[in-house]
């Protein structure tokens, strides 16, 4: 589940998928797709512009002393919710690692 603050209040999305590749400390492949709070993948029509399963890469690479992550999602469009959720959630972490 993901949670997040929105104009119009609270908004909590759920996500199932199934890990296609764990390289420990190196790699993270994963589907995912929208679902509803039982892990029922939504109905494409019920959703805008579909729900088609989608596929999150992982990256780390150790660089002077830190840590690099590239993550590639195939699949989501520039300018969707989808986007703008990436987006909140690694505003969310650069806070949490400035802490």
């Amino acid at each position: 589940c993901m949670e997040m603050q929105t104009p119009n209040g609270p908004m909590a999305m759920w996500f199932v998928g199934e890990f296609l590749e764990v390289i420990e400390p190196e790699r993270l492949v994963y589907t995912e797709v929208v679902a509803d709070e039982n892990g029922v993948p939504l109905d494409a029509a019920d959703m805008p512009g579909g729900n088609d399963v989608t596929e999150v890469r992982v990256e780390l690479t150790a660089v002077d002393g830190g840590t690099l992550m590239v993550m590639t999602h195939v699949g989501i469009p520039a300018g969707s919710p989808g986007e703008a959720g990436w987006t909140m959630a690694f505003d969310e972490l650069g806070r949490a690692l400035a802490r």
